[in-house]
């Protein structure tokens, strides 16, 4: 006679599979901690060595240089404020003893997009940077500001190398249009195919996994527990 799967045999393989499940998990997120922290043990090494090999001549270079400053802003600006913006940024690079080297002008969509590019004595960088974001600010948004400071020898300076060099990207906010009825449901369409994707997942790994863990804890249960009982039973 068949005997059937008792409920106890069907919770131990259930179990099992959970715990095989968290195991795999648990060992793969580590190995991915351990990558991470490799990597970054690998960068500082680099760093020092970067420093080891550049901090010592840093003296002598500072003694026979000068620093030059170059920016990069990023902007949007509201329709229509582009060509206020850009006379405004053209005055003040000329109020700080400046001149515009390059100026890119697009129109596209409906929309202004520009290039500019302004070299401004170092001693008046910082307070150009401050007006130039104030002046972006008030007819749209800063959105990115990057600066780097470069040191350059005087013996080797021109007089365009003496100048800071920044660089605005501006962009206007493109019009609104109808957005069509397949990209509204494209978020929703997302989440249903993940959905679906895990699901399969589930279904492609759990069901055998079950099925597995169920024929181990019968092979336990009923083929070597009761092996090993009969082994330790004494001879009469």
């Amino acid at each position: 006679m068949k005997r059937k799967i008792k409920r106890k045999e069907i919770l131990a393989a259930a179990i099992l599979s959970i715990v095989i499940v968290l195991s795999v998990a648990y060992v793969t997120t580590k190995k991915e901690r351990q990558y991470v922290v490799s990597l970054r043990s690998c960068n500082l090494r680099g760093s020092e060595g970067y420093s080891e090999l550049t901090i010592p001549g840093g003296t002598q270079s500072q003694q026979q240089s000068s620093k030059v400053i170059s920016e990069t802003i990023e902007g949007e600006l509201e329709r229509g404020a582009f060509e206020y913006v850009v006379n405004k940024l053209e005055i003040l690079t000329e109020e700080m003893d400046g001149y515009v080297k390059l100026l890119r002008m697009t129109y596209k969509e409906e929309a202004w997009t520009g290039f500019m590019t302004c070299k401004v004595p170092p001693s008046n960088v910082t307070s150009f940077t401050f007006s130039a974001r104030a002046i972006i600010d008030e007819n749209g948004t800063v959105t990115y500001i990057n600066i780097n400071v470069e040191h350059v020898e005087q013996s080797q300076q021109v007089q365009e190398s003496t100048y800071s060099t920044i660089t605005f990207n501006l962009q206007e906010v493109k019009p609104e249009k109808e957005v069509p009825i397949g990209a509204s449901l494209a978020p929703v369409l997302s989440v249903l195919t993940t959905s679906l994707w895990w699901i399969a997942q589930g279904v492609i790994i759990g069901i055998p996994l079950c099925f597995a863990s169920l024929g181990i804890v019968i092979l336990v249960s009923r083929g070597i527990i009761p092996l090993w009982k009969n082994t330790l039973k004494k001879p009469k």
